[in-house]
C-alpha cells in the first residue's frame, strides 16, 4: 500500500507539469478599430504577442472591427469584452446611459494628420481643393472639417470627394488633394509621391481632445474584476515596452500591419518622439472634461446631460497597476495623473 501511495503521489506530481493539466486560461475578446491595425492602436496586440495576457492566465483574441464606433457598439452588445473605443463617442454614449467605463487612455493624443499634395502649402490653401473623405459624417469628414474651421474656410468653399476606405491610393493617384492619414499611411504614401506632406497634425490642432480609451462594461467590472485588472496592467506594461524595447516591437509591427519595415520603423520612431502613447494611465481629468464639454457645445450631448469625470472613468485598475509597476517617468505625455 505504501508503494502504491508513492506511485500515486509521483503521478500526481508529474501531472502538475503536463501542458494538459495546466489551469485553463480565461478567454476574452478585445476589439480594436482598424484592419490592418494602425501603429497607434498596438498596445493590446503587443500585450498579446509578448505573452502579457497569457502570463496573467488570459487567452486574448484581438478582433478588428473597422472603426472605433463599431467597437463601442460591439461592447454594448456584449460581442466583445474590452475595446479600444473613441473618446468622444464613448463619452456621448455614457451621457445617453451606456453602462460603460473607460479604464485607461494609453492613446490619449489624436494621432491623425491632414496630408496634402504639393499644391497646398498651408491650411489656408485648402480653399477650392478636393477634400478626400470616406463618407459624410465619417472619421475623415469630421477631422477635415475641423481643419477647415481652424483655417476659417467655409465647407462650401471646398469640394468633398468620397473615396474608398483606403485613402493612400486616391491621394497618390491625384484623385484628391487631401486625405486624413495615420503616420504610417503618410510615410507609405510619401514613398510613392515624396512631395506629399502634412499640413495639420490633429494632436497639435486639437491637443485637449481625448482620442481613444480602453473600455469595458460595468457588468464585466462587477463580475470579473481580476480579469479587468490583468488586462489594464498588461496594456500599460505593453505601452512601456513600446518605449523601451524597439527591437521587440518592430518585428511585431511588420507581422501585423503588412507595411514595409522601413516605413514602420520610421513611423514608429516618429510616434515615439511625439510621445503619442501615455505609459501611465492617460486618464487626465482635463482631457476627459474638455471632450465632454466640447461634445455638449457642438450639440452631440444634450444640455444638462454632460457626464462628469467619474461618470466616464473607473481609474481604480490603472491606479493599482501603477502602484505595482511604479509611475512611468518618461517620456510622459503632458496630461495630469488622475
Amino acid at each position: 500500500m505504501r508503494r502504491f501511495a508513492t506511485v500515486l503521489a509521483a503521478v500526481a506530481a508529474a501531472a502538475l507539469v503536463l501542458p494538459g493539466a495546466a489551469q485553463a486560461q480565461t478567454k476574452i475578446v478585445i476589439g480594436i478599430p482598424t484592419s490592418p491595425p494602425n501603429i497607434v492602436h498596438m498596445p493590446p496586440i503587443i500585450a498579446a504577442e509578448l505573452g502579457l495576457y497569457k502570463k496573467a492566465g488570459i487567452e486574448a483574441q484581438i478582433v478588428s472591427l473597422g472603426d472605433g464606433t463599431k467597437v463601442f457598439r460591439a461592447l454594448l452588445a456584449g460581442n466583445i469584452d474590452f475595446g479600444l473605443t473613441p473618446g468622444a463617442p464613448t463619452i456621448i454614449g455614457i451621457s445617453n446611459g451606456a453602462n460603460v467605463k473607460a479604464l485607461s487612455a494609453n492613446l490619449p493624443k489624436f494621432e491623425a494628420s491632414l496630408v496634402v499634395r504639393d499644391n497646398i502649402k498651408t491650411m489656408e490653401d485648402l480653399k477650392g481643393k478636393r477634400i478626400g473623405i470616406q463618407e459624410p459624417g465619417g472619421f475623415s469628414d469630421i477631422l477635415s472639417r475641423a481643419v477647415l474651421r481652424a483655417a476659417k474656410i467655409d465647407p462650401k468653399e471646398v469640394n468633398f470627394v468620397s473615396i474608398a476606405s483606403e485613402d493612400v491610393p486616391a491621394l497618390v493617384a491625384n484623385q484628391v488633394d487631401t486625405a486624413i492619414l495615420h503616420v504610417e499611411q503618410e510615410m507609405f504614401a510619401k514613398t510613392k509621391v515624396p512631395s506629399l506632406h502634412a499640413v495639420a497634425r490633429m494632436w497639435e490642432l486639437q491637443p485637449n481632445t481625448l482620442y481613444t480609451v480602453l473600455s469595458t462594461t460595468e457588468k464585466i467590472i462587477k463580475e470579473k474584476p481580476q480579469i479587468v485588472q490583468a488586462v489594464v496592467s498588461a496594456n500599460i506594461e505593453a505601452t512601456r515596452i513600446m518605449y523601451t524595447d524597439r527591437a521587440k516591437i518592430i518585428p511585431i509591427l511588420v507581422k501585423r500591419t503588412g507595411y514595409p519595415e522601413k516605413v514602420l520603423a520610421d513611423s514608429f520612431d516618429y510616434l515615439v518622439k511625439q510621445c503619442i502613447w501615455d505609459a501611465n494611465s492617460g486618464l487626465s481629468a482635463d482631457r476627459i472634461n474638455f471632450t465632454a464639454n466640447l461634445m455638449t457645445k457642438v450639440g452631440n450631448i444634450k444640455e444638462g446631460k454632460t457626464p462628469k469625470y467619474e461618470d466616464v472613468i473607473d481609474a481604480s485598475f490603472a491606479k493599482k497597476a501603477i502602484e505595482q509597476m511604479g509611475e512611468w517617468k518618461g517620456p510622459v505625455c503632458p496630461t495630469a495623473a488622475f
